[in-house]
């Protein structure tokens, strides 16, 4: 029996890691690096070239435009490719897309490097929750919460890298080179790992038909969304917002956006644990309340001891939300439409990343960092009344 179906069949039965399982965890861990990394340089990017809060936003934006675009085609281009291509082809664009936005001296440049980044890391992505949806089964939950706890561990050394690289000789720019190497040893060593492949043109006729999504997967892509743009509205303005709300220098900010990605991490270890206790649509509520006590926190304490304590217990809240409200909208979705419906989701990702620090990013320009952070409680409580929504129409 080749080792493909032997972990197809074993986890089935039970959460066993096979090599596939951890090749698609440093895959994302790879994506989570220099998806986050963009967060931690701004303040250099800004300081550099001069840009103003709304220009900034923009690299944001751009990166988000390429999810967006996946998440409307990204199915049909796995379909069309193949899992492998779009796997291995996303991690050498997203590589691309950052020695574009390093080397490039405009702003036009550098905007478009972090767009090709969120194009090519997109659809890497999509492909991982396919690939660990399919092989895992009913332990599909426990696998992309702990992938995610691989990408909150990657976005943790990328807070810390940018903040030591810069205070080095390499320069910030260093720190979007440093996951490249990365990447050439996990293609080495994983690229010819099956990953359970299914071409459009093999599908059965009966699932290549439209398929209405359910209210209850609409009410987790909702729930996606906001969870989403609360974390990156943190990941990506709270090293500015503990620079001038807290008075920490850009190194020291930088750094210290890492208590963050850290609670992120510890939240998402114990939500794999408690996956095999408890439903996803129960253990979302309680990640969203404990990120909606501590923001306020976070946000308003103006000591930055209090600052740091609030932004852990936002981390430890809002780190869980976005796997299981993945785990739980692949689940709404008929067998064999897997990648239709990790697509819409990234798509409800990506428009929220797409929107919201652009948002915020424009507040402040108006009223100040610290005042534009008020559109994010309303976010988490909208995400709370969605899970009623869910668990009211969960089977």
């Amino acid at each position: 029996m080749s080792s493909d179906k032997a972990e197809s069949r074993a986890a089935g039965e039970q959460f066993v890691r096979g090599r596939l399982t951890w090749g698609i965890y440093g895959l994302v861990g790879y994506f989570a690096y220099l998806e986050t990394v963009l967060g931690p340089l701004m303040p250099f990017l800004r300081a550099e070239h001069g840009y103003s809060y709304t220009v900034a936003s923009l690299h944001f934006s751009a990166f988000a435009s390429g999810g967006v675009i996946i998440g409307l085609l990204g199915d049909r281009m796995t379909g069309l490719w193949g899992r492998r291509t779009s796997l291995w082809g996303g991690g050498a664009g997203m590589a691309a897309g950052a020695v574009l936005l390093a080397a490039s001296p405009e702003a036009l440049g550098t905007i478009l490097g972090a767009l090709f980044m969120g194009i090519s890391g997109s659809l890497l992505l999509i492909t991982t929750q396919s690939v660990l949806s399919d092989r895992h089964g009913r332990h599909g939950a426990a696998a992309l919460v702990e992938s995610n706890a691989a990408a909150s561990a990657c976005a943790i050394l990328a807070s810390l890298a940018v903040g030591a690289l810069a205070s080095s000789v390499l320069g910030w720019r260093a720190a979007l080179f440093l996951p490249i190497p990365v990447l050439v040893l996990l293609a080495i060593r994983f690229h010819a790992e099956p990953l359970g492949d299914i071409r459009g043109e093999e599908r059965p006729e009966h699932e290549q038909s439209p398929m209405k999504l359910s209210l209850r997967f609409w009410a987790c892509l909702g729930v996606v969304s906001l969870g989403v743009a609360v974390e990156w509205c943190v990941t990506y303005w709270g090293a500015e917002f503990l620079n001038e709300g807290a008075g920490l220098g850009r190194s020291e900010a930088a750094s210290a956006l890492s208590v963050f990605l850290a609670a992120m991490l510890t939240g998402r270890l114990l939500g794999s644990r408690l996956t095999r206790r408890l439903t996803s649509t129960t253990l979302l509520v309680l990640t969203l309340v404990v990120a909606l006590a501590g923001f306020p926190v976070f946000w308003l304490s103006g000591a930055p001891g209090l600052n740091l304590l609030g932004l852990f217990v936002t981390g430890l809240g809002v780190g869980s939300v976005y796997p299981l409200a993945i785990s739980a909208g692949v689940a709404a979705v008929p067998k064999g439409k897997t990648e239709v419906a990790t697509a819409r989701l990234a798509l409800g990702a990506s428009g929220a990343i797409l929107l919201a620090p652009f948002l915020l990013g424009a507040l402040a320009d108006h009223a100040g960092i610290g005042k534009a952070y008020g559109i994010v409680p309303p976010m988490l409580l909208a995400a709370v009344l969605l899970m009623l929504v869910v668990r009211r129409s969960s089977p």
